[in-house]
């Protein structure tokens, strides 16, 4: 006879998650169904208890690098689902927190960037891009005048600053991004932090190129432009949308254990003449 566990699983953070989750489960022998829920971080699964067990079904996610572990007995239900609350909600916060320090990094780091790419940093009369070439006429005359000893800072100086600022977002605000990415790809695989770690990597190295070997770029003719504002400003937006997220996600778990809640616990039946409250798990036809 078949048997039904709920795995809480930590990790996921999209679409793609929770079928690779699906998937890891459904190829163990004997598990008959497999649904993964996001929104409440649990995977339900049917399973056949003489093919596995849920130890197995636990280590079939952790495989695949995603957290999970054995549920609690009945018991402590209401306790574990308070630490649940307790872990989302300090999640929502530490989101929230890199999202504004990250955010207000990203403002210092598009400041720092404006004299390198003011017409003759790199030894260009003017910035290619149009919609920059707009923006430098708009922001660099308000800026040189309120900080016009920024403008006489040499680029090399200002490149090894940037690089230093970028890399500290990167390790305190990005780094599950980069770790994540990491554990993916060693399970030959790819999601959305894989998308994150490759476009903020290849901005970042391509900076640091620039910045310790300039000479590199000018021999081909070519100014050895920087762009660590935009790894700061990417990351503080993908941080942003996971605090939205993870807001959004908290509310509907409680609200959906509000509704379940409402499902009455004890039915009243008739036996002959004694009117009895039993479980509503114990009432069966007839």
């Amino acid at each position: 006879m078949a048997e039904t566990v709920t795995i809480p699983v930590s990790g996921m953070t999209c679409a793609s998650c929770v079928s690779r989750v699906e998937r890891a489960l459904t190829r163990e022998a004997g598990v008959s169904e497999a649904a993964v829920n996001l929104l409440l971080q649990q995977a339900t699964v049917s399973f056949d208890p003489a093919a596995t067990n849920p130890d197995r079904l636990v280590e079939a996610i952790q495989d695949i690098g995603y957290g999970a572990e054995i549920p609690v007995a009945v018991s402590s239900l209401s306790e574990e689902q308070e630490a649940r609350d307790r872990a989302q909600l300090e999640e929502y916060r530490d989101f929230r927190r890199k999202a504004l320090g990250s955010g207000g990094l990203g403002v210092v780091t598009m400041l720092l960037s404006m004299p390198l790419m003011a017409g003759g940093a790199h030894g260009h009369a003017v910035v290619a891009d149009p919609f920059m070439r707009w923006a430098m006429e708009r922001l660099t005359p308000p800026l040189q005048a309120v900080a016009p000893g920024l403008y006489t800072v040499p680029p090399g100086l200002l490149s090894w600053g940037l690089l230093g600022l970028t890399l500290g977002v990167m390790l305190w605000a990005g780094r599950h991004f980069y770790v994540r990415a990491w554990s993916a790809l060693r399970h030959r695989t790819a999601d959305m932090n894989t998308l994150v770690a490759v476009g903020t990597g290849a901005a970042f190295l391509y900076s640091v190129v620039a910045t310790v070997a300039p000479g590199v770029f000018t021999a081909n003719g070519l100014a050895p432009d920087v762009y660590y504002e935009a790894v700061v400003i990417i990351i503080a937006l993908i941080l942003a949308g996971n605090a939205f997220e993870s807001r959004a996600k908290a509310r509907t778990a409680t609200a959906l254990r509000a509704l379940i809640e409402l499902q009455p616990r004890t039915a009243r039946i008739l036996r002959g003449a004694i009117e009895q409250s039993v479980a509503v798990a114990a009432v069966r036809r007839g």
